[in-house]
């Protein structure tokens, strides 16, 4: 009869175990817009690229505002994000014409940003990023 107790007990925790992967699994390839509003500014800690990004509409657009990419800009790059903690957001975008993969984490409590990507692949000009800076404004 102890045997009925911990075989509830463990098929108990099976369905809340499986009620867990189900949510992570539906949860697998959404992303928003919940950035759509805001504006971004920031540098770059290992030189001095300082950019603006900003997203409306499902879009992205950015400009090179100090640095060697002082300039370059582009415009209506859909993008995805989420909230993984309180203020602090996962975004992606694909640059098509390029195409470039990019990745960031913006820290809104921390005012500090993280980059990866990969620039141009499978070409002779591919570029792995990994960079990190400091947030100079947010405006949302």
């Amino acid at each position: 009869m102890k045997a009925l107790p911990r075989l509830s007990k463990c098929l108990a925790t099976i369905l809340a175990l499986q009620f867990a992967a189900g949510i992570a699994w539906a949860q697998v390839g959404t992303g928003t817009h919940n950035l759509d509003g805001t504006e971004v500014n920031w540098t770059y800690n290992n030189n001095d690229a300082q950019m603006i990004v900003s997203f409306a509409g499902g879009l992205a657009e950015y400009e090179w505002i100090a640095g060697a990419p002082k300039g370059n800009s582009d415009s209506e790059i859909p993008y995805s994000s989420r909230e993984i903690a309180p203020n602090v957001y996962l975004m992606s975008w694909v640059q098509d014409g390029r195409p470039d993969y990019i990745t960031m984490i913006f820290n809104f409590n921390d005012m500090t940003i993280a980059t990866t990507g990969v620039l141009r692949p499978g070409t002779d000009e591919e570029r792995r990023l990994f960079l990190d800076g400091v947030i100079n404004s947010v405006d949302r």
